[in-house]
C-alpha cells in the first residue's frame, strides 16, 4: 500500500498541536511546563532538517513523524501559553520587587516611557518632580536615563529570554510643570494614565497588544498622536484649548470621549464606515459635531483605520 506522506505529515502535526491544547485546557500540563517547552523550539527546526536528509532512506518515516510532531507540539504550546502569558507575563504569581527612582526638571522637558508586559499607572502631582516605582516579578529594573530636561524609561531593553522577563508593575508620577513631549509605548500591558493639570505640547501613544486608558480631560494638550496595533485605546480629550491629532488603528479600537463645548471633527481613511458616534454607524469619511463651527475650542483628528474602529462618545461611557 502506497502511503501519502503529505497526509501523514499533516495528520501527525494536527494531532500533536491539538493534543497540547486539550492537555492545557484540562490542566494536565501546567503553563510553567509549556513555557519551558517553548525554549526547545530549535529542535523543531532540526527535526525538519533531518526529515529532508533522511527522506530517501529507511528512516524516512520516523524522520517524517518527528518533523511533524515537534513543530505541532511547539505551536500548540504557543497557542496554549500566549493568552495566559499576556495576562501574567510569565510572572507565576511572585510578589514584585519594587525599585524607586525620582528626580526633577528645571524647565520644559521631554519624557519617553516604554513599558513591558504588565501594568502601568501614571498620575500627576504639582511641581516639577517625577517619580517611578517599578516592580517586577523577576526582580528586573527598567533602564532610566534622566537629565534636568529629559527622562527616558525603558522596560523592554533587557537581555536574555523574554519568557523570563517577568511581570512589570509600574506606578509613575509626572509633574504638572510644562512637558514639551510625552511618549508612552506599551507592550502586552494594561495602562491607566490620568493627567490632571498636566501641560503637554505633544502627546504620543503607541499601543501594542495592550488596553490603555488615557484621561487628558483636565490637561492642556496641543497635539496628540496614537498608534494602536491589536489593542484598545480610550482617550478622554481636554476641552480648554485647541487640539490637533493623528490616530492610526490596525486591528484595534479607539474610543474618544469629548467634554461639553468642545467642537470635534474627525476625518478617516482606510476601512469604510470606521466611525461610530453615540454607538451609531457614520457613513462617509468625515464627521463633525453640530457645535464645531461655534465652539470656543476645537479638536481636529485624522484617523486611519485598518480592521479597526473609532467610537466617539459611546453610549454607556461617562463623559468627563
Amino acid at each position: 500500500m502506497r502511503m501519502n506522506r503529505r497526509f501523514l505529515y499533516w495528520g501527525i502535526f494536527l494531532v500533536a498541536l491539538g493534543g497540547v491544547l486539550v492537555a492545557a485546557d484540562l490542566r494536565t500540563v501546567d503553563t510553567e511546563t509549556l513555557t519551558d517547552a517553548l525554549r526547545l523550539w530549535p529542535l523543531a527546526v532540526i527535526a525538519l532538517g533531518l526529515s529532508l536528509v533522511l527522506r530517501r532512506t529507511r528512516l524516512s518515516v520516523p524522520g517524517l513523524l518527528l518533523a511533524a510532531a515537534l513543530p505541532g507540539l511547539v505551536l500548540g504550546s504557543v497557542f496554549a501559553v500566549a493568552p495566559k502569558f499576556v495576562g501574567d507575563c510569565g510572572g507565576r504569581g511572585q510578589a514584585p520587587s519594587v525599585a524607586t527612582t525620582q528626580g526633577a526638571f528645571d524647565g520644559p522637558a521631554t519624557v519617553s516611557v516604554r513599558s513591558g508586559c504588565g501594568s502601568l499607572n501614571v498620575k500627576t502631582a504639582p511641581g516639577s518632580g517625577w517619580q517611578l516605582d517599578a516592580g517586577n516579578t523577576s526582580g528586573r529594573t527598567p533602564r532610566v536615563d534622566a537629565t534636568p530636561r529629559s527622562l527616558s524609561i525603558d522596560g523592554t531593553s533587557r537581555d536574555g529570554d523574554f519568557l523570563n522577563w517577568g511581570r512589570d508593575s509600574w506606578d509613575m508620577t509626572l509633574p504638572t510643570s510644562r512637558i514639551d513631549a510625552l511618549s508612552l509605548v506599551t507592550f502586552a500591558s494594561q495602562a491607566n494614565v490620568s493627567l490632571p493639570s498636566a501641560q503637554i505640547d505633544r502627546l504620543s501613544l503607541t499601543v501594542n497588544a495592550s488596553d490603555v486608558v488615557v484621561d487628558a480631560s483636565g490637561a492642556s494638550v496641543a497635539d496628540v498622536s496614537a498608534v494602536v496595533n491589536v489593542g484598545a485605546l480610550a482617550l478622554d480629550l481636554p476641552g480648554a484649548s485647541d487640539l490637533v491629532g493623528s490616530l492610526r488603528v490596525a486591528a484595534g479600537q479607539i474610543r474618544i470621549c469629548t467634554p461639553p463645548g468642545l467642537g470635534l471633527r474627525v476625518t478617516s481613511t482606510g476601512t469604510a464606515d470606521a466611525i461610530r458616534v453615540d454607538s451609531l454607524q457614520q457613513h462617509g469619511s468625515e464627521w463633525q459635531s453640530p457645535d464645531y463651527t461655534s465652539a470656543t475650542h476645537r479638536a481636529d483628528l485624522g484617523v486611519s483605520a485598518t480592521l479597526g474602529a473609532v467610537d466617539i462618545n459611546p453610549i454607556g461611557v461617562l463623559r468627563p
